[in-house]
């Protein structure tokens, strides 16, 4: 062990009783509340780390007060009621990131207000005040504790709830909040000796300002080129590595109507792990005849995976003309439904997406996909949002030239499909919300991300009185939003639509408590329909708008973006439909775009029973398909 390091502990031990006794008289609860506990360690820790102490940092100053009081005033929104319940790290998050924003906005408050200010420890606020605000935070978590377990509630969870994850995670976030205290005072001293550098040469007026963008720029190139890159690219071989994977149950199908088999145009090897799962899984002629007891057709499935061009970047032409072969080879143009999925990111497609609508179609159909990246669906929206888009849209044109050389009398019908980035790809395909009513039969899109051009124009152009989470467009008569397969027959307030449902019907299925559907850049700025709306501020919805978030949930500038963002990770972790889980609703919602809801459904519609064993099976199926090469699937299914 080296003597410097050595020589570095024991002169911290030796400062240990000292630095103890500061932290003690520079905080107490009564002046500053539950922070003070946290913020004494992180003084202590300032003060007897070698490195810190040795190389001259302040330690943390009288105006701090200040920021204090802003962080905990902001921990008061991170423990407030969000979309789904925060497991601990997720408390930890909103609580480090809130409390440092509370932190930054109450000193620049209090620098604005008061200039000139006692150097002296003094409180920013009355001891009574300070008391009154902890007694606040107490009760502020002891009622989020009580929400917690309505949320659980509401969201069908089997997890057992427990206080101490929450404990252990507001604690961690604030010990967080004070790391990036101590992080934010080095920087100040790093532009702090940049200034006094130029000021040699400068007057303040001009060494100022160059200090401080001389000074970001360069830690914005230190992170974008040590951090920012390092890990895009780290992400980037991973995920490439886990393309080439093979999973446990996705053997290779031997029948000629699967991409991948013997006697495809598809390489096996080419079509990513996702691709394969889609071309190995979902049920075959017999599994359809036992499951519905009638006569069926052999689905048809195609997938071709992603071809980089010479460039480096997808050639989505050529991947279209392969997937044309593959139709024509297969006779998909010959069965009476063809289905175009756009995926997510790595590929994935969902399977009650894919087997639903065999099923509904008693395999006299064709699903067509293409995969766009590997990446995970959040790397790549943000490398290029545009690709989901560029390559549904590139598919569905080839299919449609197709389907125009054919007789329309004989014609198959063209559905589009898909769930979340892959909502978002097949949906915007079209330029218009009219060019896909114009040129498909219809479709269903299930967690449409609120981004995707279409779908907010649908949400905007609502009818007057109808909620944002649940928009009625023209009475029913081609668009239905979901939350639950009911909604297929109903709006919002459990009345009958105006209109019936005719064709070419569509279903946007969104779940209240779904965060890739709400999430949007200006909820940090601006409180959406959905928060000012019955369901919201304490203001219950109706019982058929089958609400499944707490009504309790306020708008708050800042805290409502990073909350909701941070309720997107672990979104598929509650059963459908929840979250942002669509699986058993799917195959409702296929039943009624193809064959009609309610009175109007045709007599090839899938009878409540046959719906209950047809998603048991897929779920059955897709477990087993997609089995990790070592692990095993969530217990919500993959």
């Amino acid at each position: 062990m080296p003597s410097n390091f050595l020589d570095h502990a024991r002169k911290a031990l030796h400062q240990l009783p000292d630095a103890l006794q500061r932290a003690r008289s520079r905080y107490s609860v009564r002046r500053d509340g539950v922070l003070a506990l946290p913020m004494g360690v992180l003084e202590v820790l300032a003060d007897i780390s070698p490195g810190v102490r040795m190389g001259g940092l302040r330690r943390l100053p009288p105006s701090f007060r200040a920021g204090l009081a802003g962080a905990e005033v902001a921990t008061w929104g991170a423990v407030s009621p969000s979309l789904l319940p925060h497991s601990w790290w997720a408390t930890a998050a909103n609580v480090g990131v809130l409390q440092g924003m509370g932190h930054g906005f109450a000193t620049v408050a209090s620098q604005a207000l008061r200039p000139v200010r006692s150097d002296e420890p003094q409180s920013l606020l009355p001891a009574p005040v300070r008391l009154a605000m902890t007694g606040v935070t107490a009760g502020v978590f002891a009622t989020s504790l009580r929400r917690r377990a309505h949320q659980e509630q509401l969201l069908e969870s089997d997890e057992k709830f427990k206080v101490s994850p929450q404990i252990l995670g507001i604690t961690l976030g604030t010990l967080g909040y004070g790391v990036v205290l101590l992080i934010g005072d080095a920087i100040q001293a790093f532009i702090d000796a940049i200034n006094e550098l130029l000021g040699k040469k400068l007057p303040p007026v001009a060494s100022w300002p160059l200090a401080i963008a001389g000074g970001g720029a360069l830690l914005i190139l230190v992170g974008d080129q040590m951090v920012v890159r390092r890990f895009a690219v780290r992400v980037s071989r991973q995920a490439q590595e886990l393309d080439r994977e093979f999973m446990r149950g996705a053997d290779q199908p031997q029948r000629a109507e699967r991409s991948g088999s013997p006697d495809s145009l598809v390489d096996w090897d080419t079509m990513g792990r996702q691709g394969r799962a889609v071309a190995a899984g979902g049920p075959r002629k017999a599994d359809i005849e036992r499951l519905l007891e009638g006569e069926a057709m052999e689905p048809i499935r195609i997938f071709v995976g992603l071809d980089l061009g010479t460039e480096d970047t997808p050639d989505f032409e050529a991947m279209a003309a392969v997937a044309i072969k593959e139709m024509h080879r297969t006779g998909a143009f010959e069965r009476s439904h063809i289905a175009v999925m756009s995926a997510a990111g790595t590929g994935w497609i969902n399977d009650f997406h894919t087997s639903g609508f065999e099923f509904v179609t008693r395999g006299d159909s064709a699903v067509v996909a293409m995969q766009y990246s590997y990446l995970p669906s959040a790397y790549s929206y943000l490398a290029d949002r545009k690709n989901p888009v560029n390559s549904s849209r590139v598919l569905i044109e080839a299919i449609r030239r197709e389907l125009e050389r054919i007789d329309p009398h004989d014609r198959p019908k063209l559905y589009v499909g898909g769930e979340s980035l892959g909502a978002y790809g097949v949906s915007d395909a079209f330029e218009t919300v009219e060019e896909f009513l114009e040129h498909t039969s219809g479709g269903v899109f299930t967690g449409t991300p609120g981004f995707a051009r279409n779908h907010s124009y649908l949400t905007r152009h609502r009818e007057k009185g109808s909620p944002q989470r649940l928009p009625l467009i023209d009475g029913g008569r081609h668009v239905r939003f979901t939350a639950h397969p009911a909604h297929l027959r109903h709006d919002f307030r459990g009345n009958a639509y105006r209109n019936s449902w005719e064709e070419p019907r569509f279903v946007f299925a969104q779940h209240a408590s779904d965060p890739v559907v709400w999430w949007e850049p200006s909820l940090a700025w601006k409180a959406p329909d959905w928060l000012r709306e019955p369901g919201s501020r304490g203001e219950p919805a109706p019982a058929a708008q089958h609400l499944d978030a707490l009504d309790t949930m306020r708008w708050m500038p800042l805290v409502t973006y990073w909350q909701v963002g941070i309720d997107q990770l672990p979104s598929k972790n509650y059963p459908s439909p929840h979250g942002h889980n669509y699986h058993d609703e799917t195959v409702a919602y296929w039943n009624a775009v193809i064959h009609g809801a309610g009175d109007d459904a045709h007599a090839q519609a899938l009878s409540r029973p046959e719906l209950v064993r047809v998603s048991r099976w897929i779920h059955n199926d897709a477990t087993k398909t997609r089995m990790p090469t070592d692990g095993f699937p969530s217990k919500h299914g993959y």
